[in-house]
């Protein structure tokens, strides 16, 4: 049989659209291939468009056997296709949507399921809240993505891997440390010792810039200032700086249109990049500062000190405000122009030297399922006067701003702490994501609901222990044996694509003591019960061969396709 897969987003896109709706498919049907290259062909599409359709038919007049699995929600899925469908989605919720939300009918996931007539999902849970809708014979199994054979390598390792970690590990793409930062209640500012770019230190010629802060920039992050206002922004702290979306580095020209309230008004303010230090005395009006330097520290911060927040606020404006900044202009007075390199934040390497009992989560921070503040606050108030712990927060979202003011919102609320927080952002490569694996003492999840969780499947399968609910679908495979177990409670939620956002389903609110007193456990079984440690680690392998090796898959998948049906007439 010829098995047509189909996600809207692929290989070409991935990168781009890390975070959006329904990404996480794409890497659900890749895991899927190995396993449905046992039964048949494989052809990976991205369209369902009309050549799809023209494509699949010849097959069909071949005399071909062929069906399409289509990894995407049920609505999303087009009807009138020519060959068998089989939707393969995720579910984490209590019911599956029943009725059209204004006047589309395929809104209920009923409707679609009646007109495909089976289904794949990866969880029992899901299967079984399907089933209540759908019937007890609707053609439907739980097929997880078969990651358990994918993880043999680092598998192999488990048995000698320790709990405390002595190593280090190197990312081409944005780190965000708090160590290298200057942790405030009430700012937060890059330590000047090390203000190297963030996300590596490989020195390049800079890109010109010319930046307005009179609008949002998504390749500009402002800390310490105020909302854009059109002419430009105020700032509200007395150390605010900017992260510029290119290193500085050699003999650049500076120009700042700056101006300045209150006891700012012709104040020495100081303007840092990398090495270098420059003086501006601000005035009422908005004025123009220009200056060359010679930038021998590469750098992507512009940090401002000594700004003043002590002017009288009002009923009306009760804001901190101490200088203005409408723009900032850097150009290139040392770059080769025959050999001009863009020195983007994704490209230089970061090299991370881990020490301790090391914790990493892996989510997409704007998933509210997720629960990322609970994971980054228990951390910290657990471990405040620790040294020897780490977290790391591998955040799968293409946009960096999207949460990093509240990540940086969090330090200078949790200070002061001694443990150690590293948030990586973006896409990372494959082999960067093994090493990351290695590195881990303990997988964390805290989600309120969870439709496989492919993060927690695949460091489990290589043999790391978690810290996690048993809520959704995580009660497959999440038990006292190989995990911290986070206990949690029904909370009503609404389905996700219904935009009147009405009460009709379930999700589960994790403790946020159970989760602290987890972090706490796990890392007195780190130090002190190595034994215990490499119980659990047997234990999650083990797991999670029952949940998704291929060898426990296939006879599931091959049920299912006994039955397959073509789609009800439209």
């Amino acid at each position: 049989m010829l098995f047509y897969c189909y996600s809207e987003i692929g290989d070409a896109t991935i990168e781009s659209r890390l975070g959006d709706a329904d990404y996480s498919y794409y890497f659900v049907l890749k895991s899927y291939l190995p396993l449905l290259q046992t039964l048949g062909d494989t052809r990976v599409i991205d369209s369902l468009d009309e050549a799809f359709v023209s494509a699949c038919r010849q097959e069909l007049e071949s005399g071909n056997a062929c069906c399409l699995l289509a990894f995407a929600p049920p609505h999303k899925i087009p009807f009138g296709m020519p060959c068998p469908v089989i939707p393969v989605f995720a579910w984490e919720y209590s019911s599956i949507p029943n009725r059209k939300f204004i006047s589309d009918p395929k809104d209920s996931w009923t409707y679609c399921l009646e007109h495909f007539r089976q289904a794949l999902t990866h969880s029992s849970y899901a299967k079984q809240v399907v089933l209540q809708d759908m019937g007890a014979d609707f053609p439907i199994e739980a097929v997880p993505a078969p990651l358990w054979d994918t993880c043999a390598e680092l598998r192999s390792a488990a048995a000698s891997r320790h709990a405390v970690k002595h190593t280090s590990i190197t990312l081409g793409t944005t780190v965000i440390d708090n160590r290298d930062f200057h942790i405030a209640s009430e700012s937060i500012a890059p330590a000047s010792q090390i203000a190297r770019p963030l996300g590596g230190s490989k020195p390049e010629p800079c890109n010109d810039l010319d930046i307005n802060f009179g609008q949002s920039n998504p390749d500009v992050w402002m800390v310490g200032f105020y909302a854009p206002e059109g002419w430009g922004a105020w700032s509200k702290t007395t150390s605010p700086w900017i992260m510029l979306p290119s290193v500085v580095s050699g003999r650049v020209r500076l120009t700042i249109d700056m101006n300045a309230h209150g006891n700012n008004i012709n104040r020495d303010i100081e303007v840092r990049i990398g090495d270098q230090c420059v003086i501006v005395q601000p005035q009422v009006a908005l004025a123009q500062y220009e200056f060359e330097l010679e930038v021998s520290q590469p750098s992507n911060f512009i940090t401002f000190s000594g700004v003043d927040i002590s002017a009288k606020r009002t009923i009306v404006d009760p804001r901190t405000i101490g200088i203005g900044l409408a723009r900032v202009c850097i150009e290139n007075l040392s770059r080769d122009e025959a050999a001009a390199v863009a020195a983007p934040l994704n490209v230089t390497e970061h090299k991370i030297a881990l020490d301790g009992v090391v914790y990493t989560t892996i989510l997409n921070p704007r998933d509210g399922r997720k629960n990322w503040e609970d994971i980054l606050t228990a951390f910290c108030l657990a471990f405040r006067d620790h040294e020897d712990v780490t977290l790391i927060l591998k955040m799968t979202y293409k946009d960096m701003s999207g949460y990093l003011e509240d990540i940086f919102a969090l330090f200078c609320q949790l200070h002061p702490f001694k443990c150690r927080i590293v948030v990586v952002h973006g896409y990372i490569a494959f082999d960067e994501y093994r090493s990351l694996a290695e590195a881990t003492s303990y997988i964390v999840n805290a989600s309120r609901s969870e439709g496989q969780c492919l993060p927690l499947m695949e460091y489990m399968s290589s043999g790391i222990p978690a810290i996690a609910p048993d809520n959704t679908a995580m009660a497959d495979y999440i038990c006292e044996d190989n995990a911290f177990v986070v206990e949690s409670s029904p909370e009503p939620h609404y389905w996700p694509h219904d935009p009147q956002q009405v009460f009709t389903t379930l999700w589960y609110r994790p403790s946020w003591e159970s989760l602290y007193n987890a972090y706490r456990d796990s890392y007195e079984v780190a130090i002190n019960d190595p034994d215990r440690y490499q119980r659990m680690s047997r234990c999650a392998w083990e797991s999670q061969y029952q949940f998704c090796s291929m060898d426990k898959l296939k006879p599931r998948l091959e049920s299912l396709l006994k039955q397959i049906r073509q789609p009800a007439p439209v």
